[in-house]
């Protein structure tokens, strides 16, 4: 079982008896293996890395400094030297001394790393510490777990993370908090909108579909939109920004820079239903007629001079490609170039014959 690795600290590791064994003798097994934990829990990368040098360190602190048997042999002549002195000699065993001190030292880091080193806390245990009658969820296994909340929404929860929210959802509002990653599927309620607190990020819908990533442990988080429309806002120690999102776009904030960037999802899906999108047939059609149609059709500006294609026309259909194999196709017929530019996508330099 590795569940338990991923909340493992630097003192839990250097007292695990396969992680010391590693540590101090890696093998190709033992390599596989913690990378495969780094793997999976990334947020524990940087620990692992710690805490195999602090194994390294006491390695070397409890190394013999010389042979005892030499030390021994050394002994005996200051003895024999001394055989006709009144008071014998107590038997020093420096090697021992030694080992008594290393271990001194193991017992000292383990303790000091226990008591003395404490992680920051999360914002996410500093909010549901704080909450009554609420409900935590964990996701432990290797894939994705569905959750249902008290009001029917749904979250699927990615591995890695958790979240809390109340045991009944009652009020003026419902409030979940998130650590990690997870997709919201929101049962609509104008009269009680919904909140997500995930990090420096608050996200509130009334009723949608988005994802949510926040790891502490990485410098971004992200919101991403499939449907409705959502207001993010980054609460950061110098300033407070916001955004409004809506289908296929998101925004990333930076903890570092305490910026946000907002832009669209990797793959943009449809807003229409799919059977719909895939009756699209252009049949010597205006070339903006497409373009207005694919707008509509993901819900994402499309940017383009009417003047430049007015003389364009083009007999396309739409099966199973993406948006963006589609403006391939589409540009590369009039000799365009297309280009994400933040929530818009940008035609250029068309050339029609």
């Amino acid at each position: 079982m590795t569940e338990k690795y991923q909340s493992y600290t630097a003192a839990d590791f250097i007292q695990d008896d396969a992680f010391i064994q590693w540590a101090k003798s890696p093998d190709a097994a033992g390599d596989t293996f913690w990378k495969q934990i780094a793997v999976l829990y990334p947020h524990q990368k940087e620990v692992i890395a710690q805490a195999r040098q602090i194994a390294l360190n006491l390695a070397e602190l409890s190394r013999p400094a010389y042979d005892e048997q030499e030390a021994g042999l050394i002994w005996a002549q200051i003895s024999g030297q001394m055989e006709d002195a009144p008071v014998s000699a107590p038997v020093i065993r420096l090697g021992w001394l030694r080992y008594a001190a290393a271990a001194m030292v193991v017992l000292l880091t383990t303790w000091g790393i226990r008591h003395w080193y404490r992680e920051p806390e999360t914002l996410y245990a500093q909010r549901t510490r704080q909450l009554e009658n609420v409900h935590e969820e964990i996701n432990e296994t290797g894939k994705e777990r569905v959750v249902q909340l008290p009001d029917g929404s749904h979250v699927t929860l990615a591995q890695g993370s958790r979240i809390s929210f109340p045991e009944t959802m009652g009020g003026s509002k419902r409030e979940v908090y998130l650590s990690g990653e997870a997709f919201f599927d929101v049962k609509r309620n104008p009269s009680q909108p919904f909140f997500v607190y995930a990090g420096e990020l608050t996200t509130r819908v009334l009723g949608t579909s988005f994802t949510v990533r926040s790891f502490e442990k990485e410098n971004v988080a992200s919101v991403q939109v499939r449907t409705g429309s959502v207001s993010v806002a980054a609460h950061a120690p110098r300033k407070t920004q916001s955004v409004v999102l809506a289908p296929n776009q998101q925004v990333s904030f930076f903890r570092k820079e305490e910026r946000l960037s907002m832009g669209l999802v990797k793959a943009p899906q449809p807003v229409i239903p799919q059977v719909e999108l895939a009756r699209f047939t252009f049949n010597n059609a205006p070339v903006s007629t497409i373009f207005d149609a694919l707008s509509k059709a993901y819900g994402i500006e499309i940017v383009y001079d009417k003047e430049a294609v007015a003389a364009c026309r083009l007999t396309s259909s739409v099966q199973e490609e993406s948006l963006f194999e589609i403006l391939g196709v589409i540009c590369e017929a009039i000799e365009a170039d297309y280009q994400v530019s933040g929530a818009k996508i940008r035609i250029s330099d068309p050339h029609c014959n």
